[in-house]
């Protein structure tokens, strides 16, 4: 059914209209819910791409708290799957633990059809799949500014949905198992953008690029990342083989302080994405880089000091005191130190 507001020079007449439609209108007519077989999954053109988009082999399980890797022809015989490889995004899976999860995505929230709702018949929980029409790289192909910007937006639909937000997305709901009822919508097969998801998001209650403590959803990925990386860089002068080493455990134990840690393979694309990038960048170079950077800011800041600096050097060598020289050029006895005026060690 196609809904004409009328004109859109009267938008109090264009509300009240689509107030009427909804009124009148079941969510299955207005998205065309369709409850799936199962059996015959492969009837659904987004369960077929949701089949080719799974990992090669994936982990899965008969119950929670429970993980075995198997090939994707045996996991989909699960209950529960891991619905995105461990280096890219095809899917942000959402979880509502309270019985209005299907009106709150398709009413309440305002935010654009799942491709996926897949119902507990038994309590009313839902998993929401939404699909990516880009797939966002964890690591490898990876940009650190998209991978963050993935989390922002998950953790903007989460607090419009009342969803749950300590879940991690490891393992979901497989929409091929008759233990759950599973409906498709009428999103886009192609799936969304990011960028169409944020205008449904509201940016100025999430929280910014910088914020330590994001430990949910895609958030763990950006903070493991963030936390490891320095270990990477202070030894950047050893062997890609002996950073791994060195950051695997430390990559393990800051995984480990998460309520809902990442999977082991996903740790160990981090740790290597590190490796690689740090036995392939000359910090030398980036350091220099920085340390120019920052005197051309000083310079700009304070001016050029050469010559002030000269005059120190020589009223030192002439015994001097660094008080007086101080009072003398109208600087501080930090500054000259920091200039090179010290004592000689004898």
């Amino acid at each position: 059914m196609k809904l004409n507001c009328g004109s859109r020079d009267n938008p109090k007449i264009e509300w009240l209209l689509y107030l009427y439609y909804r009124a009148n209108t079941s969510v299955n007519e207005m998205y065309n819910l369709q409850k799936i077989n199962p059996k015959n999954w492969q009837d659904y053109p987004i369960l077929i791409q949701y089949f080719d988009d799974l990992p090669t082999k994936p982990y899965c399980s008969y119950v929670k708290n429970f993980c075995e890797i198997r090939t994707k022809k045996r996991a989909i015989e699960r209950v529960y799957i891991q619905p995105n490889p461990p280096v890219r995004v095809n899917y942000i899976v959402i979880d509502i633990d309270h019985p209005n999860g299907i009106h709150n995505a398709l009413y309440d929230a305002d935010l654009p059809p799942p491709h996926l709702i897949i119902q507990n018949p038994k309590n009313a929980h839902v998993h929401l799949v939404y699909k990516l029409k880009n797939p966002v790289f964890m690591w490898g192909k990876a940009k650190p500014k998209h991978i963050r910007y993935l989390a922002r937006i998950e953790h903007g639909m989460v607090k419009k949905l009342g969803a749950d937000a300590s879940y991690g997305g490891n393992l979901m709901k497989n929409p091929m198992s008759d233990v759950w009822t599973t409906y498709t919508t009428t999103a886009p097969l192609e799936g969304y953008t990011l960028k169409h998801l944020a205008q449904f998001v509201n940016l100025d209650v999430l929280p910014s690029d910088d914020e330590a403590a994001n430990d949910q959803g895609f958030g763990r990925n950006c903070n493991l990342f963030d936390q490891t990386r320095p270990y990477g860089y202070n030894e950047s002068t050893a062997s890609y083989s002996a950073l791994v080493k060195l950051l695997t455990p430390i990559a393990e134990n800051f995984n480990n302080q998460f309520e809902i840690p990442l999977f082991k393979n996903e740790v160990m694309h981090i740790v290597r994405s590190i490796a690689r990038y740090c036995t392939r960048t000359d910090f030398t170079a980036s350091h220099k880089a920085f340390s120019e950077t920052q005197r051309a800011r000083i310079t700009i800041r304070w001016g050029d000091n050469t010559e002030q600096q000269k005059q120190a050097m020589q009223m030192y060598a002439d015994g001097i005191k660094k008080t007086i020289i101080a009072e003398q050029l109208g600087v501080t006895t930090r500054t000259l130190t920091n200039w090179g005026l010290r004592k000689k060690k004898k």
